[in-house]
């Protein structure tokens, strides 16, 4: 109960001190700014001193970086259930679970914004697509493993990976362009990634792909 105490003090600092002139600020669309997410923001300016205005309550810690659009903040904690929160009222505006139960937990994956949806995959292997307005579900794609990483934005197309090095490329409204596999593609497996003894069999007694 005390991280996620202190977890969501963090997320409302850092949403209050981001976004709480959201209405003529910049918008925040994905995790470190750019798709390089390079944090690279030198010539942003944020108005000091710093401090606590509010803190808002999710329904478990938060381990993921906020997003920031159009005077909404989006948020997804601990348990994947996604926030968008007014930015002047400090109120949330919608919320969405997200399937997946018990293994629907420690979510790290960051949302982002591309248009007018929110990204962002989930422990329970589910990549989501909302529309930032309702907070509807767009679109939802069951990958089969767990998603870690924050989804890339490029200019018209939003990137993920999943743990098991699957690659996906989708247009803004979740519509799948392409998956390519490394696993099947350049390490030529095409059993189940999981299984110790499949991949024992394969490797036929070789510690490394190079050997």
């Amino acid at each position: 109960m005390r991280t996620r105490n202190v977890c969501l003090g963090v997320l409302a600092a850092i949403v209050v001190n981001v976004a709480a002139a959201a209405g003529a600020a910049e918008n925040w669309l994905q995790f470190k700014f750019d798709s390089e997410h390079s944090g690279n923001a030198a010539d942003r300016a944020i108005t000091t001193p710093l401090g606590l205005v509010a803190a808002i309550p999710l329904t478990d810690a938060i381990f993921t970086a906020p997003v920031v659009a159009d005077g909404r903040i989006y948020a997804v904690d601990g348990s994947g259930v996604a926030f968008c929160i007014d930015a002047t009222t400090l109120k949330a505006l919608w919320k969405r679970e997200t399937q997946g139960g018990g293994i629907n937990s420690n979510n790290v994956c960051s949302p982002a914004i591309a248009g007018k949806y929110l990204h962002f995959g989930t422990t329970a292997g589910r990549y989501y697509v909302l529309d930032c307005a309702s907070g509807n579900v767009v679109k939802e794609i069951a990958c089969g493993e767990p998603i870690l990483s924050t989804p890339v934005v490029g200019s018209d197309r939003v990137y993920f990976a999943t743990l098991g090095s699957q690659v996906y490329s989708l247009r803004f409204d979740g519509t799948v362009c392409w998956v390519w596999d490394y696993v099947k593609e350049r390490l030529k497996f095409s059993g189940d990634r999981w299984s110790g003894q499949q991949w024992l069999e394969h490797k036929k007694g070789r510690a490394t792909w190079r050997d």
